[in-house]
């Protein structure tokens, strides 16, 4: 989604990559959104792109399909690791939220949730992303039942990411970047490719057709897998490193541009 689908800024959709999807499936061609975000969170994304195949959302943590409101997969956090992520995690003083199956958990009014409150006041009500802000984060969650997907931690401090990043690494977790500023924490060996994998294997789509568009390092297993992988020119070093082919710059709609190439 960000830095591949979306324009700079993350609230629009690059415009030629609109042109260009909604002719792809139009055409009987198949559409797969795999983020970093929480489903529920792109919303107005899915109904703009019409959007019919399962959504990998959480970095592969859990796979939704919208069209019958049905989890297909889901990989949630044990609420016991869920309570030393958030222990550990607040000790660097940090901001995080959880991401479960239903909404966003988060202590403040601040980071992704910030930006939510102010969106989720013009969206219609099927597009707002549901929200709660606790202090007792873990305690909310198991009361609910819900299941915890991510955890993401947000900091400017370059420093303090490495720590956590560090800190972490004790714990059974799959832990990645998915932006400048962002750590994201799930279930160990979960990546938008065991997503993919997942829809594979249970017959929504074929590994050997597939291209994966990716940018960041939690998009790198992705383009691994797939038969195609496709790095944007704005990517980090290491997704170029691994993938087959550069695209363009997602604010000029790369991904767009490079299905028209392709299709020549």
């Amino acid at each position: 989604m960000d830095g591949t689908l979306l324009a700079k800024g993350g609230a629009v959709i690059q415009p030629l990559n609109k042109e260009v999807l909604l002719d792809w499936q139009k055409r009987g061609k198949k559409l797969v959104l795999a983020t970093g975000r929480l489903d529920l969170a792109i919303m107005p994304f899915i109904h703009e792109l019409g959007i019919t195949m399962p959504v990998i959302s959480c970095n592969g943590a859990l796979v939704r399909d919208f069209q019958k409101n049905e989890i297909l997969m889901k990989s949630d956090i044990s609420y016991d690791l869920l309570g030393q992520v958030i222990e550990l995690v607040r000790g660097f003083g940090v901001d995080y939220h959880v991401y479960t199956t239903e909404r966003i958990v988060g202590p403040t009014v601040t980071g992704k949730i910030a930006g939510f409150v102010e969106a989720n006041k013009t969206l219609p009500e099927n597009e707002r992303v549901p929200l709660t802000v606790t202090e007792d984060v873990v305690g909310e969650i198991v009361r609910s039942g819900e299941f915890a997907l991510k955890v993401l931690v947000i900091s400017d401090d370059a420093d303090k990411r490495v720590a956590v990043r560090e800190a972490l690494a004790q714990l059974p977790l799959s832990v990645m970047a998915s932006g400048t500023t962002l750590i994201d924490i799930m279930n160990v060996g979960i990546d938008k490719a065991h997503g993919l994998a997942y829809l594979d294997e249970a017959g929504w789509l074929d590994l050997e057709t597939t291209i994966a568009f990716g940018d960041n390092e939690n998009d790198i297993g992705m383009i691994e897998l797939a038969k195609m992988g496709v790095a944007m020119e704005n990517s980090i070093p290491e997704t170029l490193a691994i993938a087959d082919f550069v695209a363009g710059h997602h604010d000029t709609g790369g991904l767009g541009q490079f299905l028209l190439d392709f299709e020549k």
